[in-house]
This record gives C-alpha cells, sequence and structure tokens, in this order.
C-alpha cells in the first residue's frame, strides 16, 4: 500500500510546459527520481512525437559536473511502442547522469487509475517454419550501404529510427536556444533493449555508426532463425558487448548464450542472475538489474566505476549474490604446444553452458595458455597455474578461467599449464567397505575413546613431506607425475625464454598449483637445475607427491590449506617444516573450517568472499612483502 501511495504522488508531479523554443514538454517523476545524485524525470516532447526521454531533471547541473552527458537509446521488450515495462529501471539509470530515448510514450498503456501496468512484454517468437525472410533493408540517415536481413523488417526500421535520433540530439545539444545546450554526448552513446528490444540494440550495435560505443543486451540474444537481426551480424559488431539475463527460466537464455560462444571479434561478457525473463525491472529503482547496467554503462561510457573488475574479471561485489559473471577477449590469451612423446587418443573436455572448458581429462598434448595483464596494470610478475584434479582431471575453469581473471586484476600476468594425466579408464580406485551400523544408545552418551592422532592427520605415513599413497614401490619414479612435472618445467623454460616480448621479468615467475598440481609443481621442483627453478612456489591445498629435500637455495614457498582435508593438511604441513628445517622461507595458512579444496578461483564463485576465500587476499600480501609485485 505505502508504495502505491507513493508511486501515485509521484506521478501526480506529472506537469506541462512550453519550451523557449515553443515546444510542449511534459515531464513526471517515478521512484522520487531514482537513486542517483541527479533526479530523473520522463519527458514527452512534441518535437519528438511517439517517444518518451528518460532524463535528469536538471540538465545543467548534471552536465556541469559530468560534463556533456551520454546518450543511451533503448529497444523496449516486444518491440513495443511503449517503456511502460521499464519506467523504473530507466528513471533510476538516468539518475546517474544519462539521456535515455525510447520508442513509445511510456505512459500509453496506463490504466486509469494511473498506475503503469507492470508486465514486461513477452520474448519474439522466431519466423514460422518454411516462411521467406524479408529482403534486406538499407538503414537511414547516416547508415547508407549497411544492410540488416531481418524477418520483422518493421522491428529493424523501428531500431534504425531510434538510432537516427541521435541526429536531434546532436542539434539540440549545439543550439543555444535548447535546454539540450552542450548538456549531450551523442559521440558517446549505448544501445540497450530488453527482449526483442535487445534485438533492435543488437541492430544499432553492427550498423557501423561510430557514435556508439557500446551495446547491451538484457534477457535476448539472437535467434538460430533470423529475426529481427542474423547471427551472422555479430560479426559486424565493432566495440565491447554485454549481456544481462535472467537464469534458465529466461526464455532468451539460450540464444544469449549461443551468441557469447560465438563472439570473437570484440570483448564480450554475460552476466546472469537467475530471475527469469522479466528481470527486475519493475523492482523499486529497477532492482538489480539496473545495479548491473550501470556497472557496465559507467565502465564503457565513463571509464570508472567496478565495472571493469565485475565484467572484465568476474569478481561480483558482495552485495550482489546470486550473480555469476563470464567474459571472453578482453585478456589477450594465446595457447602454446608443450614438447611431449608421440601419443595417441583423444582428450575429453567438459565445458560449462557458456561454452569454456570446465574439467578436461584424458590429456595427452600437454600446453600452456597464456593470459597477459593489461599493459596499463601489468607489473611484469607471472604465476604459472597447476589445475588440481587428483592427476587424473584438470579443474580448469575453478583453477586456470577464474584465477587467471583474479591474477590479471591485479597486473600479474597468468599461464595455465595443460599437464599430462594419468587414463581414467584404467585406474579404479577401490570402494571403501561401508561400517555396520551401530544400535542406538539410550542414556548418556559416552566419552569419547583417546584417538591416534597419526591415524587421522597422516603423520604416520609421511617422509620427506612425501603425502602420496600411489607411489608403485619405494624408489621406483610414478611416470604420471614425472610426466606432468616434465611438462611443468616446459612450460616454465618457454615463459621464460618469451618473458621479453610478454613484458614479464624471468625473476619474478612463479608456480601455483591447487590439490594435485600442487604436487606436481613441487615434482617438477625438485628435479629442476638451480638456474630453472620458480621464483616463488604456491600451494593450495597440494602436499608433495614424492619425497622433497630442500635445498637452502629454494625459492619461498606459500601454503593455504583446510585443518580437516584428509591427509592434505598433514602433508601440507609437513612441507612447511621441511622448508623451515632448511632456513627458507616459507608461510602456512590453515583454515578450521571444511574438509575439502579451497575453491580454486575467485571470479563467481559463491564462497570466494568467506573467511576461506581471504587465502588469496593473504597470498597477495605475501607476493607484495616479497617485492614481485613492483611495477617494472
Amino acid at each position: 500500500m505505502r508504495n502505491t501511495i507513493a508511486l501515485i504522488l509521484s506521478l501526480a508531479l506529472m506537469v506541462a510546459g512550453t519550451t523557449s523554443v515553443g515546444r510542449t514538454v511534459k515531464s513526471t517523476r517515478v521512484d522520487d527520481g531514482g537513486s542517483g545524485p541527479y533526479k530523473a524525470v520522463i519527458v514527452e516532447d512534441d518535437a519528438l512525437p511517439g517517444y518518451s526521454i528518460f532524463r535528469p531533471e536538471d540538465l545543467k547541473s548534471a552536465s556541469a559536473v559530468e560534463g556533456p552527458l551520454p546518450v543511451i537509446l533503448f529497444g523496449n521488450g516486444g518491440c513495443a511502442h511503449s517503456s511502460t515495462g521499464f519506467y523504473r529501471f530507466l528513471t533510476e539509470v538516468a539518475s546517474h547522469g544519462y539521456v535515455i530515448i525510447s520508442n513509445g510514450v511510456w505512459a500509453e498503456r496506463m490504466p486509469g487509475a494511473g498506475r503503469p501496468t507492470a508486465a514486461v512484454p513477452a520474448a519474439p517468437r522466431p519466423r514460422p517454419e518454411g516462411a521467406a525472410p524479408a529482403a534486406p533493408r538499407t538503414p537511414g540517415a547516416g547508415q547508407a550501404g549497411t544492410h540488416v536481413p531481418v524477418q520483422d523488417p518493421s522491428k529493424a526500421a523501428d531500431a534504425l529510427d531510434l538510432l537516427a535520433k541521435l541526429d536531434w540530439f546532436e542539434a539540440q545539444g549545439k543550439d543555444a536556444s535548447s535546454e539540450y545546450y552542450n548538456a549531450v554526448n551523442t559521440a558517446c552513446a549505448a544501445a540497450m533493449g530488453q527482449s526483442c528490444g535487445g534485438l533492435q540494440a543488437l541492430v544499432m550495435g553492427t550498423c557501423g555508426d561510430e557514435r556508439i560505443r557500446t551495446t547491451l543486451a538484457l534477457n535476448s540474444g539472437v535467434f538460430p532463425d533470423t529475426y529481427v537481426l542474423d547471427k551472422a551480424m555479430l560479426e559486424r559488431l565493432t566495440r565491447p558487448v554485454a549481456y544481462i539475463i535472467g537464469g534458465e527460466t529466461d526464455i532468451a537464455y539460450p540464444n544469449a548464450i549461443d551468441d557469447f560462444a560465438r563472439i570473437d571479434n570484440v570483448p564480450v561478457s554475460i552476466a546472469n542472475l537467475p530471475v527469469g525473463h522479466g528481470g527486475t525491472y519493475n523492482e523499486p529503482l529497477g532492482g538489480q538489474f539496473a545495479v548491473m547496467a550501470l556497472y557496465w554503462l559507467e565502465w564503457q561510457l565513463r571509464g570508472r566505476g567496478d565495472g571493469e573488475k565485475v565484467f572484465r574479471y568476474c569478481q561480483v561485489p558482495e552485495d550482489m549474490k546470486g550473480w555469476t559473471v563470464h567474459a571472453r577477449n578482453f585478456n589477450k590469451r594465446e595457447t602454446f604446444e608443450l614438447p611431449h612423446p608421440e601419443a595417441t587418443g583423444e582428450e575429453n573436455i567438459s565445458r560449462n553452458p557458456f561454452g569454456e572448458a570446465s574439467n578436461i581429462t584424458a590429456v595427452k598434448y600437454p600446453s600452456m595458455t597464456v593470459s597477459l595483464a593489461d599493459p596499463d596494470k601489468a607489473n611484469g610478475s607471472a604465476v604459472l597455474l597447476f589445475p588440481g584434479g587428483g592427476l587424473m582431471a584438470l579443474s580448469w575453469e575453478s583453477d586456470f578461467i577464474e584465477m587467471a581473471n583474479w591474477l590479471n586484476e591485479r597486473g600479474i600476468a597468468a599461464i595455465g599449464v595443460k599437464y599430462r594425466t594419468r587414463d581414467m579408464s584404467s585406474f579404479r580406485r577401490p570402494a571403501a567397505p561401508r561400517p555396520a551400523a551401530q544400535p542406538a544408545q539410550a542414556g548418556p552418551r559416552p566419552a569419547a575413546p583417546a584417538r591416534d592422532f597419526s591415524k587421522i592427520t597422516g603423520f604416520g605415513v609421511l617422509e620427506h613431506a612425501n603425502a602420496n599413497p600411489g607411489t608403485p614401490q619405494p624408489g621406483v619414479e610414478d611416470p604420471s607425475i614425472a610426466a606432468a612435472a616434465e611438462d611443468c618445467l616446459n612450460a616454465l623454460r618457454l615463459v621464460r625464454s618469451r618473458a621479453a616480448e610478454w613484458g614479464l621479468d624471468p625473476d619474478r615467475v612463479g608456480v601455483m598449483g591447487f590439490s594435485a598440481g600442487g604436487g606436481v609443481e613441487l615434482s617438477a621442483l625438485i628435479r629442476a637445475k638451480a638456474e630453472e627453478r620458480p621464483s616463488f612456489v604456491v600451494s593450495v591445498y597440494g602436499p608433495a607427491l614424492e619425497d622433497v629435500y630442500v635445498e637452502p637455495d629454494f625459492p619461498p614457498l606459500f601454503i593455504a590449506v583446510h585443518a580437516d582435508h584428509p591427509n592434505v593438511a598433514a602433508g601440507c604441513l609437513a612441507l612447511f617444516l621441511e622448508w623451515k628445517k632448511a632456513g627458507v622461507d616459507a608461510e602456512l595458512h590453515v583454515y578450521g573450517e571444511g574438509t575439502g579444496g579451497l575453491f580454486g578461483g575467485g571470479g563467481s564463485t559463491p564462497d570466494r568472499n568467506t573467511r576461506n576465500g581471504s587465502w588469496m587476499e593473504s597470498f597477495y600480501s605475501w607476493m607484495s612483502a616479497k617485492h614481485f609485485l613492483e611495477k617494472q
């Protein structure tokens, strides 16, 4: 009831007036003008019949602070001629200093009581089977020679007509008698839209208009069969694009995912919150979809805020729980083969819904993937990442992709090493016998018997920090470990040989291994010549897989592990003690909560911000204390 009264009072602020050039203008304020620094209004200007403008009410004050305001062209859901379903979302965005034009008068579908309808128009339907596609359309003003293949030319025409309104704003910005005089920046515009309107935004983004700096598609994606836009037209995008979608129940979800996987020519991000196709547009202030859209727009159009952290490095803020973010084509990532004996067979690559490798098994052809930090952030340090997986698989998504994003954000180059693994088909671990059920005991619970500490932690089987129970027999080398260690050393050699080309300091190239990957890096260390050793070693719940004899000139070691991780915690502690006994610097972080891994990456892993996740910041502080982060 309170929200209803507030909305009616807000609508009561609608006023009509005449501009200095004789135009009639009606303005409306909703949600108290938004939460941004500039109270926003919805304007209907008879100079633009059939359009609504969402903008700061006081353009002069806003532009005095921000400079000329970016212009956003918004396509409505359902390609409708009404922005009624998005008035709260667009008002919120406008209150942060944007001028938004939307096709259709926003209030034209309001019931008699004056309350806007809350329904978001349905997603478009694909062309009926057997229907012939329409002939390509040649757009109008300023876009001669650009062809847009569409099934429904009217919907693309609306997009191109909306694009042409940039010319109107440009003229107004130069007219000293206009309220938009020196207040709008048409050279810094964005195309944005929801559902079918998102396709219209993509049409505008593929037209080659240099004024469109970015495209933002909300609950949208190109249909496999031509509808408004053809999949092939995605290749004509020339500026960064982002998708914001509503999870698997969002009708646009598969189309957006497919677009994300196809786009190779420009940076692309996709943010996902499982709320369905309707998003959060009708929640107060546009809900979290408005927050996420502003992250992107502030970064792309103004170069500020945390948008880069969110959309480029996939670091979701603590107050945005439930979101996942994936990114492509921002960081230069190149894959190099590593030397290996002739092998036969194929690897098995499992992929996440976004097309990225998530898990790799049966690795026979080692390689490394280089992800360099942005030159403006790069400090010259590099970390080779060795994913975990028990020597039978590689957890590529969490231990390389997510961790690489986290490292790159901090100026550190990340190199994911795809080392050789065991053939899982020939390895079967016998199932442990299930204990017999114990009858329920009545009365007070008896005191627990004294426990053998060595059996719980694994200390009883540790010699020279070797926590690997799978060694064939004492003195016999495990061929799988030896092969993986050789891949590690080959990767180190290749990185250092290309250090100058990649802007890296060869004396600041370290290794980080997760679980079995930690054992691989340690096995490589004990095989390396003194000049080949990494500059530092980071073990994330990764105990040694072979006997370790630490020499006085070994590199410094950082360890993070759960206290209750069976055998692993004991192996990591033993490793720490071996380093300290040799007088070599080592640091150990033991976390009491949990019994498994410390979730290798930082990206959108839900537990990233828990106490256990603090190992990453501790590692970063350790790197800084060791002078590995000083920019060169």
